[in-house]
């Protein structure tokens, strides 16, 4: 790094100082000042104003439009948002003097953020909007551009003339540009002329009202972002030898600093025995954990690189433009480490860190000194590798299956016994349901009751595998999901318009479950698809992950805080969806402050937050050419990202980079998995980040795979159970319940990762275990112990009820009534809704439909209806669909009033009953008898008794009886309806025993 003639003044000293408190020993170098008309040093430290100190008339100072987006530094600015300094009114005095002269030099010590930014990016401006100027010096992507107005070119200032590609980096640089009278211009790049060209015609027509501008236009669409070391703009062409004797007064700083700090140790440093104590006994008292003044970290690797309040302390390989040497040296009276309440670092020790440094600041992860709080999380059981768990020995059938022997192990201790099996028929109801979300055909249960009658467990195993391979499995499953990523086909907020691509994010779950695509690659796709296989629609689709919560689409006229908390409370809601869907941590308390409870900050909160900052929700073009919703990055830009203090988005002090938490990551920092994702797509227009991240997530050994995969195992687990081994699904904390079968959810998600993190793998295990399928229905006294020591059944000695969700419930009435349409995939249909239910307000866009047809379009399976959010379907509200305003872990299951009226008075469950009637009729004729028969069997999946036929038949008759006496116009198809809707409310056709 180079540094001005005025470097050490704008770090508030006007000479260098060997110790503090001795005399200067060298005064600063001189630079070229005839001709100078404006020079700013940025040397305030603080404020909205940048002073102008050329002297060379009234100053033109200028202002900072917003300077929460502007950081201080010690000798620059830096420019992290857009935003831009402008003077207060025109620069007159600057524009005479070039336009008289007819020449000019524009030079800048600058650091861009980065070498992507394009527009051009303005750095320094005299015009009035983008399309007209007077000159501007600005970066275009890898290369400095320049425009300048004369009387041969636009009032644009084009054609504009540009360096080499590749001559702009993210390294601080001395640009000049100069341009004679004769028309004759040089850009000058470090003082070595980059470019030499001819532009015609003079500067007559430039305009004297334009103002001056750095950073920015003054239309403010062309930001430039980076560090502003000093800008100064001459009335006449600098020559060579002036261009190089300011760039070497640039370079005089760094030569003598180096000649004031004590030199760099000659020899090999090694942190852990040469640094790390002199960081602990000088600087861990006030920079460490639990003590971390100005939120600098010195305890461990990713904290101190990451820096404090006043910006990066190290940087790797040039301990000279370190701060911290600064600092430990004590050549800023203003800054001096340790305080002079402290013994201060002696010449050797700080040769130590030079040196250190001077080698690339090496730092074993392993050396880290951990917040307590992490090194106790870090002993959870939840965050901790996984391990292999061996099959406890236990006697009798559950030794036949780990899962059985692990439940039995816990039956046994509590002096439990496992229920007897289920009955067959019931038994294969609850497989169907469970794999496919449908009710068996009485056939499919006939031929599984005999082939089970021959060989119980093959026709289990059987009968799990053609339904896991069944494309309704598919359906049944991604429901599940789509209920933990907030899936919907609105945008919710009160506008909740509609989004008509949001389908295909649910077509790809489906078929991500029926392909059985390993769920770590099903993660890493959800998180970064379009950064790991561009050019595959499923991949970059599955990012509506990322999009699926609510949304808020503000027109132009809102202001800048409306947008930023509108923007902030997105991220929140990515970040958020993403702890408790994948981590099963409950992360969305940090946006304000730590975790109470579990050892996640708000800089972690943030650090993760930075993976999504870059880009946003986007309606496009897939590779195949169809319109999808998804999420893309806006380029190869990283934004910045700033630690919120109490989620205030304009507190920007503290800049954070990518980083994962602490707690759960073991030897390798973000920047390690950044640089892989680079290193793997060195072309792709995106930060990367986003797929760093998703590495992470799936990364067993380093990262944070151990718990993703875990969480999701149990997961699985509670949709054949009710619950999960561990009850707060979406809760891995230490606040949350521990698990049950601790050994078992181990064994089962090392057994899941070993296998190529294969769901249909698994949920055959669960299937196949005794636990699965013995009964639920309690029989007289049999379970009267079993209830006295274990009433929640949490040691899972019987199969626990469930009742149908309420797209099962849908689903399978519309399947016994024999009008499932089971067309696959597709937009989503819209299902008729009263119009006293359909009373939202300020709903922009399409309104939903008052008349939508009862047709073969709308008995669809439920997965695949057009979900709104501020108009639930009320059949489904009744019967505890969630809103899918956030992540539902698992659905509430509440037994009240209106569940019976919907199944009344329901206009679908009735027209779905006279549907059923209709099928009986054709099926049986005019037997009463049969009809009842019939009935069980496609409802229940089992044969009525002959107090059921009995009570049937007369409910029948009675029927007939009454809507002929009401002479109605027919009474036995509306009778026949009436008890096929009275099948429909049975807790036999809601419940799974």
């Amino acid at each position: 790094m180079r540094l001005t003639n005025s470097s050490w003044g704008r770090y508030s000293i006007l000479v260098l100082l060997t110790i503090v408190g001795q005399a200067p020993i060298f005064a600063q170098p001189e630079r070229v000042r005839r001709g100078l008309e404006v020079l700013y040093e940025f040397d305030e430290g603080e404020g909205s104003t940048v002073r102008d100190v050329s002297g060379a008339g009234e100053p033109i100072d200028l202002t900072i439009a917003e300077p929460k987006k502007a950081k201080w530094s010690r000798g620059f600015l830096t420019l992290k948002n857009e935003t831009s300094l402008k003077s207060t009114g025109p620069a007159i005095r600057v524009n005479r003097a070039i336009k008289d002269s007819q020449s000019l030099s524009l030079e800048a010590w600058i650091k861009p953020a980065n070498s992507v930014q394009t527009g051009p990016a303005r750095i320094i401006s005299l015009s009035s909007d983008p399309s007209h100027r007077n000159v501007t010096l600005g970066q275009s992507a890898a290369a400095w551009e320049v425009r300048l107005r004369t009387t041969g070119t636009s009032v644009n200032g084009i054609p504009a003339i540009a360096s080499s590609s590749g001559s702009c980096s993210a390294a601080l640089a001395h640009v000049v540009y100069t341009r004679n009278k004769d028309g004759e211009v040089q850009l000058y790049v470090d003082g070595k002329r980059a470019l030499t060209e001819a532009i015609n015609g003079d500067l007559s027509n430039w305009d004297e009202q334009f103002p001056l501008l750095l950073a920015n236009e003054a239309s403010g669409d062309r930001a430039w972002l980076g560090e502003l070391h000093m800008v100064a703009i001459y009335s006449r062409a600098l020559s060579a030898d002036e261009v190089d004797q300011n760039f070497r007064a640039g370079v005089d700083d760094l030569q003598q600093l180096a000649k004031q700090l004590p030199p760099p140790a000659s020899r090999n440093v090694d942190f852990v025995t040469d640094v790390q104590p002199i960081f602990r006994e000088h600087c861990f008292d006030c920079h460490a954990a639990g003590s971390e003044e100005a939120n600098l970290n010195l305890a461990t690797k990713a904290r101190a690189l990451e820096g404090g309040l006043h910006g990066a302390v190290l940087i790797r390989g040039d301990s000279l433009r370190s701060s911290l040497i600064h600092w430990v040296a004590a050549v800023d009276r203003g800054r001096v480490m340790p305080p002079k309440d402290h013994a201060p670092l002696n010449a050797e020790q700080i040769g130590i860190l030079r040196a250190w440094i001077d080698q690339g600041a090496e730092w074993p992860a392993e050396a880290d000194e951990l917040d307590p709080r992490i090194a106790q999380a870090r002993k959870h059981w939840a965050f901790q590798r996984l391990r292999p768990v061996a099959v406890p020995h236990v006697a009798g059938e559950a030794s036949h299956s780990p899962v059985d022997a692990f439940v039995a192990q816990e039956l046994i201790a509590n002096d439990l016994g496992l229920a007897q099996p289920a009955a067959a028929a019931a038994l294969a109801r609850r497989i169907y349901f469970d794999v496919i979300g449908l009710p068996p055909t009485p056939e499919q249960v006939d031929e599984f009751c005999r082939a089970y009658d021959q060989d119980s467990k093959n026709a289990i195993a059987d009968l799990s595998k053609r339904l896991l391979s069944s494309s309704q499995y598919g359906e049944r499953w991604a429901r599940h999901w789509l209920d933990v990523v907030r899936y919907a086909e609105s945008d919710g907020q009160e506008s909740d318009r509609d989004r008509p691509n949001a389908y295909r994010y649910r077509n790809f779950v489906i078929k991500a479950f029926n392909e059985d695509l390993p769920f770590n690659q099903f993660v890493r796709w959800q998180i970064a698809g379009d950064e790991y296989e561009p050019n595959n629609p499923d991949a970059v689709v599955a990012t509506g992950f990322l999009t699926a919560g609510t949304h808020s689409q503000l027109a132009d006229t809102f202001i800048e805080e409306e947008r930023l908390f509108n923007r902030y409370n997105e991220l929140d809601d990515v970040v958020s969806t993403l702890g408790t869907s994948l981590l099963g941590i409950t992360v969305g308390c940090a946006r304000c402050h730590d975790h109470k409870y579990d050892a996640f900050s708000a800089r972690e909160y943030y650090r993760l937050l930075s993976a999504f900052h870059s880009g946003d929700r986007k309606v496009d073009k897939l590779p195949n050419g169809e319109d999808a919703l998804y999420f893309s990055d806006f380029g190869r830009q990283v934004q910045t990202t700033w630690l919120f203090r109490r989620s205030d988005f304009y507190d920007r002090e503290l800049e954070v980079q990518l980083g994962f938490p602490a707690m759960l990551s073991q030897g390798r920092e973000a920047d390690a998995y950044l640089a892989d994702a680079r290193s793997a797509m060195p072309d792709l227009n995106s930060t990367l980040q986003r797929r760093a991240l998703a590495e992470w997530l799936t990364d067993i050994d380093q990262g944070g795979g151990a718990l993703v995969a875990r969480v999701f195992v149990n997961r699985v687990w509670q949709h054949y159970f009710g619950h999960g081994l561990v009850r707060t699904e979406s809760d891995f904390g230490v606040r949350g319940d521990p698990p049950t079968h601790p050994e078992l959810l181990e064994y089962l998600t090392h057994d899941f990762v070993t296998h190529g993190w294969k769901i249909k793998r698994l949920q055959q295990m669960i299937i196949g275990s005794a636990a699965y399928q013995s009964r639920s229905r309690l029989l007289s006294d049999d379970h009267a112990k079993s209830i006295e020591i274990d009433a929640e059944n949490r040691l899972l000695w019987r199969m626990p009820p469930k009742r149908l969700e309420a797209e099962a419930l849908r689903d399978a009435m519309l399947a016994v009534s024999g009008t499932l349409n089971l067309e696959p995939c597709g937009p989503g249909f819209k299902p008729y809704i009263a119009p006293e239910a359909n009373l939202a307000r300020n709903i922009k866009g399409e309104s939903y439909p008052t008349d939508a047809p009862d047709d073969a379009n709308t008995r669809r399976r439920s997965v695949y209806m057009f979900h709104k959010r501020l108009i639930p379907y009320p059949l489904f509200q009744a019967f505890d669909r969630p809103d899918f305003l956030v992540s539902c872990a698992r659905r509430q299951n509440t037994t009240v009033a209106p569940q019976a009226l919907a199944l009344l008075n329901d206009r679908f469950v009735r027209a779905c009953a006279k549907d059923f009637a209709k099928r009986l009729l054709h099926e049986c004729g005019d037997d009463d008898t049969a009809i009842a028969k019939r009935a069980f069997l496609l409802a229940l999946s089992r044969e009525p008794t002959s107090t059921e036929i009995a009570t049937s038949t007369e409910f029948i008759a009675m029927q007939v009886q009454s809507r002929t006496a009401r002479q109605e116009s027919a009474p036995r198809i509306e009778a026949l309806t009436d008890f096929c809707q009275s099948i429909f409310g049975l807790n036999e056709f809601i419940y799974l025993d």
